[in-house]
């Protein structure tokens, strides 16, 4: 076959796999690209229209290797650019930058080349790159809200406060939906938040500052610096502690909770503590009953931040969450209102080999039988002599909480 006869097979093929695509057929799609490269591996439209389709299936990996192929076959501005973009989504950070680079050399004022690079530099924490290489992009995309919010979040990750909040005040007014206005409000709070520290130590601190979460910690601490912990398996003693300060915490500051709900087992004998000893009902997530008050979604170990998000969606009112050990933040950025520890790798709680196997009616009387064991040692242990310190840093001097527009509150105890 002549490689004018490759040519006419492989741009039949490519043509049979676009129409394939438009009627929302993907694997006869896939098969015809295939074999369009397969009969003119120079042809850089097939390798391009492989790499899109594979981009949007998904599939990341396979789509950079056509993307790469594209560039091979032609060092274009287009090539590098394609191929970029699907290394920053596969957080490959280090190969983009080089491809974006790679654009810049090839168009040297391009501002969609230099925001990506911005993006790439911010998620590698190098702010201070970022907000130079936002200073085209931000006069090119001056009605981007998303623009302006990346440029704030630099500029409060290098401490510039004011200058933080003239980006962000001004992406809120370019946002054009009510849940992008939401992230840049919680932003904007953030920057209150962190005026209020000289400067943050801990994960107690960054919690707050960032998320308005509060962080209790558990045996392993004081209360007061707290550090994430690595491939942790929490003990009664730890439970206890954290149970014995959140109790405290939630007294203090007088929560008015209607019910304490569970959605999984695990976390069943931690909720029936917590509803014990504040004096509270112990609702059954699937058959709640007709109540106005928030209701507190208790989690022992947070492994699927999915769990939490579709726990808190069956509840009939906005509600706070507590984590006992978050344990998702690898897959998931969601912070539950309050949480005792992080734990990065695996986590897991005393009793999970006590619920194993067990009948539903044997489950209870187990699920009762931890649940007491819990609350004799809350009770028996004795306070700490930094708690009414770590009951103050939320009552007192850092009270721009998330819990807070969640809960009927009276005026905390101080």
């Amino acid at each position: 076959m002549t490689d004018e006869m490759k040519r006419v097979a492989s741009r039949r093929h490519l043509r049979y796999g676009l129409a394939f695509e438009r009627t929302q057929r993907p694997l006869e799609a896939l098969d015809q690209f295939r074999r369009a490269i397969a009969a003119d591996p120079t042809m850089r439209d097939a390798h391009n229209a492989l790499a899109f389709h594979y981009q949007q299936q998904g599939l990341l990996a396979k789509a950079a290797d056509a993307f790469a192929a594209v560039a091979a076959l032609a060092d274009d501005y287009f090539a590098r650019f394609n191929l970029g973009f699907v290394l920053v989504e596969l957080e490959r950070y280090d190969e983009a930058e080089r491809e974006f680079q790679r654009c810049l050399e090839l168009d040297p004022n391009d501002t969609a080349a230099q925001l990506e690079l911005a993006y790439i530099y911010a998620a590698r924490g190098e702010y201070a790159k970022a907000v130079t290489m936002l200073e085209g992009p931000r006069q090119r995309y001056y009605d981007d809200w998303a623009v302006f919010h990346l440029l704030g979040r630099c500029l409060f990750q290098l401490q510039r406060f004011d200058e933080a909040q003239q980006a962000w005040q001004h992406a809120l007014a370019l946002a054009p939906h009510a849940e992008d206005q939401f992230e840049l409000l919680a932003c904007l709070q953030s920057i209150e938040r962190r005026r209020e520290f000289h400067t943050c130590t801990g994960l107690k601190d960054d919690l707050y500052v960032h998320e308005g979460v509060i962080c209790l910690g558990s045996a392993m601490d004081d209360g007061i610096t707290i550090h994430p912990l690595h491939d942790y398996h929490l003990r009664e003693h730890d439970i206890v502690r954290t149970i014995q300060r959140f109790v405290a915490l939630a007294r203090s500051s007088k929560w008015q909770l209607g019910g304490i709900v569970a959605p999984d087992l695990t976390s069943k004998p931690l909720a029936a503590a917590l509803a014990q000893l504040l004096e509270l009902p112990l609702l059954n997530l699937h058959h709640l009953p007709n109540i106005t008050a928030p209701i507190l979604l208790v989690i022992a170990v947070g492994h699927l931040a999915d769990l939490f998000t579709i726990a808190r969606e069956r509840l009939p009112i906005s509600s706070p969450g507590f984590c006992l050990a978050v344990n998702w933040m690898k897959y998931s950025p969601l912070w539950p209102e309050v949480v005792g520890v992080v734990v990065e790798g695996v986590c897991t709680v005393p009793w999970g080999d006590e619920l194993r196997g067990l009948s539903s009616a044997e489950q209870m009387t187990v699920i009762q039988r931890i649940a007491d064991r819990l609350i004799a040692q809350v009770q028996d242990l004795p306070a700490e002599e930094n708690l009414p310190r770590q009951i103050r840093y939320y009552t007192r001097r850092h009270r721009r909480l998330a819990i807070n527009s969640l809960l009927l509150t009276t005026k905390p105890r101080l």
